[in-house]
């Protein structure tokens, strides 16, 4: 089962069929989401809790780039600057990913790249949604205003 928590006033219930111990797992802290352990509506304290850390430190140099720009891409632009962007600045992409409108193409076109490696195809049509762009780099060293020009320069 998936939990939606970005959903207004999320809500979950879980029945315990027996008294026993239990774990809560959570990939976040409990904080993160306001997770309340609960009998009969009011809050309890667990018995033991215990967040685990991993060992490393976060590189402050590592940001993210978003670019959402409405409109149609030239695929010659585009595909040109994508080639040179990797070739240049690959090894300080550490993932990248969106969804490209590009002209004369009825479909979403989708990719996502690790480094210098790039994969991308047509996805679904369209339709009536407006169509636009979103793409997200994550990296080092990334120039957001560099990388904002430069894609909106493949713009028809």
């Amino acid at each position: 089962m998936r939990l939606n928590l970005w959903e207004p006033a999320p809500h979950f219930s879980l029945d315990i069929p027996e008294p026993g111990t239990y774990a809560l797992f959570t990939e976040h802290h409990p904080d993160e989401f306001a997770a309340v352990l609960c009998r009969d509506s009011a809050p309890i304290a667990p018995v033991l809790t215990h967040a685990y850390k991993p060992d490393h430190a976060h590189d402050e140099e590592v940001a993210s780039v978003g670019i959402a720009l409405e409109g149609d891409l030239d695929v010659e632009r585009v595909n040109t600057w994508l080639s040179r962007l990797l070739r240049e600045q690959g090894p300080d992409i550490f993932r990248m990913k969106g969804i490209l409108s590009i002209k004369d193409m009825p479909e979403r076109f989708v990719f996502q790249g690790v480094h210098m490696l790039f994969d991308g195809r047509p996805d679904r049509p369209w339709g009536t949604e407006p169509r636009r762009n979103a793409l997200i780099f994550i990296g080092r060293n990334l120039d957001r205003a560099a990388l904002t020009e430069d894609f909106r320069a493949c713009l028809v």
